[in-house]
């Protein structure tokens, strides 16, 4: 069988269907600050800024697909950001500590 199959642009649409583009931009908004906790999971070194990164995804993962009210993005959307501010902070304080410990 040769079925025809209709591709979505992005895993958002495929989930949710045809949303408005409002809410589009915060879920993608949200895609980015999960990806980018994904990432420093994967390169930082220091313990408190895994932990507010995993902190991040798990608040984002089962958000992110879901039907819920805009509000609830917006809100979801300041936190993840305040995660990742707070997490690139603690890496760069913990990065100075280990050049001190360098010299």
């Amino acid at each position: 069988m040769n079925a025809q199959t209709t591709i979505k642009p992005d895993e958002i649409y495929t989930f949710l269907g045809t949303i408005p583009d409002d809410e589009y931009e915060r879920r993608a908004k949200l895609r980015s600050y999960r990806n980018a906790a994904s990432a420093m999971l994967a390169t930082t070194r220091c313990d408190t800024a895994r932990q507010l990164a995993w902190t991040a995804i798990e608040w984002i993962s089962p958000n992110l697909y879901n039907p819920c009210p805009l509000e609830w993005l917006d809100k979801l959307n300041q936190l993840a950001k305040r995660l990742m501010l707070t997490a690139m902070q603690a890496q760069e304080m913990d990065d100075l500590l280990r050049e001190g410990e360098d010299a």
